[in-house]
């Protein structure tokens, strides 16, 4: 590896992973986080990689080392949804947290990682807010975070026609009117939800998906995507998404009045999950436990024949090895016996 430049080992690790040879890359990654500690690309593509080799203690190291790091801006190419280090270090960290079953310190991570995205949101739209105002000389119009109806007047007549056959329940008439809006105006933000919520009654949830997404993609503070999303994660049974999706439509600011019950429900499941899993983890070490206990038994039961028939002492021996081997059978097999 000393042979080779840093480009050079990036650009091999990429095929590697490219041929699923995941543990290879792992290799070369390491070997860059021991010569670039203070480098945080390296750590967290061995963290990730860990995370595609299930190993999560691993990687949740990882991901606590890139939270030591400066908390540096992130491009959406590198970690798509995350805008800074620290971000996409509490969602790997989270991930890790509850393939290991700890939901809470999961769910704690999540909330963190949206207050880092929503200050850097915030950021953002007043730095935008000030360059318009400069723009503008001064004036104090100001934009509302509440989507206005689209100007376009084929959009907009579109649209209300969908709302129309929605709340006549013919729901493929209404979903037809909206796409031919998007056809127009592909961001149109109302459009893409309201696709979204008849798709979700249609039951074509992966459909549904990629209107919410767009809804979040074109305004992130929109609470309303991110409530989108998160009832048809939930409706997909992936209650962990859901809850961190849930999450976010909260912090900014949804009034839905069924999301406490949804999220109250996610957090049920998610513990009905985790409690069968201990439940299973138990049961195969009781398995286990009885299995090798079979054996030995086994073992016993052989050598006390041995002893019986071939020890000179048969007096004492054979009294003492007969109970024995009558208490061991009562014991473990006195419900087949």
């Amino acid at each position: 590896m000393e042979k080779l430049s840093g480009q050079q080992l990036i650009e091999k690790a990429s095929k590697l992973i490219s041929e699923n040879k995941l543990d290879e890359a792992v290799k070369i990654f390491s070997y860059l986080v021991e010569k670039l500690p203070d480098a945080p690309l390296p750590l967290l593509s061995r963290c990730t990689c860990l995370i595609q080799l299930e190993k999560y203690e691993a990687a949740l190291k990882d991901a606590k080392k890139m939270l030591d790091l400066p908390n540096i801006p992130f491009s959406d190419d590198i970690a798509p949804g995350n805008s800074t280090l620290h971000s996409v270090a509490y969602a790997r960290a989270a991930k890790c947290y509850k393939e290991l079953g700890q939901m809470e310190e999961a769910e704690k991570l999540l909330k963190k990682r949206i207050d880092i995205e929503k200050k850097v949101v915030d950021s953002k739209q007043i730095k935008k807010l000030i360059s318009n105002e400069e723009n503008k000389g001064g004036n104090n119009s100001s934009s509302k975070e509440v989507p206005k109806s689209s100007p376009n007047k084929s959009v907009e007549k579109l649209r209300l026609q969908g709302n129309q056959s929605y709340k006549n329940r013919r729901y493929e008439d209404s979903l037809e009117s909206y796409l031919k809006a998007l056809e127009i105006d592909p961001n149109d933000l109302l459009v893409n939800s309201n696709c979204a919520q008849v798709l979700i009654k249609l039951g074509r949830f992966d459909d549904a998906l990629i209107y919410a997404e767009n809804c979040i993609r074109l305004n992130r503070t929109w609470s309303k995507g991110y409530y989108r999303k998160g009832c048809i994660l939930f409706e997909q049974k992936k209650y962990q998404e859901a809850l961190s999706t849930f999450t976010a439509a909260k912090v900014y600011g949804i009034d839905e009045s069924d999301i406490n019950k949804k999220v109250e429900f996610a957090r049920k499941q998610l513990q009905k999950q985790a409690d069968l899993k201990k439940l299973e983890s138990s049961s195969k070490r009781f398995s286990l436990i009885k299995k090798y206990i079979t054996i030995l038994t086994i073992i016993i039961a052989i050598l006390s024949i041995i002893m019986y028939y071939f020890t000179d002492e048969i007096g004492n021996v054979k009294g003492h090895l007969i109970s024995l081997i009558g208490r061991m059978f009562d014991a473990y097999f006195g419900d087949i016996w």
